[in-house]
């Protein structure tokens, strides 16, 4: 089974409404000339269906009045002074240190009959032998079968600032890695989330249902990341507060998620302001590479903060084995982390570093089954590609 550890942690224009979408829809390839063959048809029909599956939607993030039933709107000058200030002070103010503590795991939508089915189906794996275990003992795939090549989209970069930590490897533990702290006003709750390298600087990434509720549902609101949060420490939030500033997802998650055809698109990006330092998220603590590929087996170290342990106060661990989930399309799962709610959103990394605390995201805890005996991501495709590059817009 997997081997899990609990992190030791030391101690714009005119006025703007936040609730405004954008889209962004990947240009088909190859337009024809409108004496298309059949063969030819074909193609473009495929080409149009691949681009409404990865359809990627962009909002500026909500945030609510005081009263927590309506979205705040701001003038041009409004918005310079929340770039300058790091965020919405309102927001910044509401997340005290005892209101992160007090936050509960945001709840995933769900399917029941999808569970019943993912529960059944690990309960055959299980008693065929099931391939998971800590990563430094499993026995070598097949040559390619680990995915060594693949795309890699962005690689890690550290912190323009080190703090030069000299701890042996089991205390190496991310600072890219936080908590994401949603909603507010009676209802706060939280996912996990990590900072990845994007030209911007100022990008997190995600599950699709911390930043959209899914199907019949809504975009979150009151969004702030905190990495390397630990709520045990006198200090919780070593690196500063990120707000969120603009939300992104895929239209087949916010159409279809919680369902067997979305989990798949369960991806979210955040872009955010800088914090109130001026450091934007990856210049403060760095940020983890990005790496798509077609395989479904490779090593993985998972990371969140799930709240079957330690009421989600501090960071877990996880090292693992990904396999291909048979239930749900297009999705891994990893068995034994023990990882309840709260996990969600947390990145899955290849290629993790012990020096540089770094490596690549090619997944993000997405679902659990029954018992917290596996966690499903979905499988990082070109789409996922197509969303990172989407957040530098």
């Amino acid at each position: 089974m997997g081997r899990t550890q609990r992190s030791r942690l030391v101690a714009m224009a005119a006025t703007v409404t936040v609730i405004a979408t954008a889209t962004y829809v990947p240009a088909a390839w190859g337009a024809g000339d409108g004496g298309a063959s059949a063969d030819t048809a074909k193609v473009a029909d495929a080409a149009a269906a691949e681009a409404a599956d990865s359809e990627i939607v962009s909002t500026v993030a909500p945030v609510l009045k005081p009263n927590g039933t309506s979205s705040r709107t701001y003038s041009t000058n409004e918005m310079r002074q929340i770039e300058t200030e790091g965020g919405d002070p309102a927001v910044l103010e509401y997340w005290t240190p005892e209101r992160m503590a007090a936050a509960k795991p945001l709840d995933a939508p769900g399917d029941p009959a999808l569970v019943k089915r993912m529960a059944q189906d690990l309960a055959a794996d299980l008693a065929a032998g099931s391939t998971a275990g800590p990563a430094s003992t499993l026995p070598s795939s097949p040559a390619g079968d680990l995915a060594e090549g693949g795309t890699t989209v962005t690689r890690p970069v550290g912190p323009e600032e080190s703090d030069g930590a000299a701890t042996n490897s089991i205390n190496r533990w991310p600072i890219t890695v936080g908590k994401l702290f949603i909603g507010g006003y009676g209802s706060g709750s939280y996912c996990s989330a990590s900072a990845l390298n994007t030209k911007s600087k100022r990008v997190v990434i995600t599950a699709g249902h911390c930043v959209h509720s899914g199907r019949g549902g809504s975009w979150r609101s009151n969004l702030v990341f905190v990495p390397r949060f630990n709520g045990e420490a006198e200090n919780k939030t070593p690196y500063g507060t990120f707000q969120a500033r603009t939300l992104h997802t895929f239209r087949t998650w916010i159409e279809k998620g919680g369902t067997n055809q979305g989990w798949y698109r369960d991806v979210g990006m955040i872009t955010t302001y800088a914090n109130g330092r001026g450091q934007r998220v990856v210049s403060a603590v760095g940020g983890n590479g990005l790496k798509i590929d077609q395989y479904y087996r490779w090593p993985t170290t998972t990371f969140g903060y799930p709240y079957n342990l330690d009421d989600g106060q501090v960071m877990w661990g996880c090292q693992d084995m990904t396999r291909k989930s048979g239930v749900a399309p297009r999705t891994s799962l990893i068995s034994g982390c023990n990882f309840g709610e709260g996990s969600s959103g947390g990145p899955w990394v290849w290629h993790y570093s012990d020096r540089t605390r770094l490596g690549y995201v090619r997944g993000v805890t997405s679902y659990g089954t029954p018992q917290n005996r596996s966690i499903g991501s979905p499988h990082f495709d070109s789409a996922v590609r197509r969303l990172a590059v989407s957040t530098n817009g």
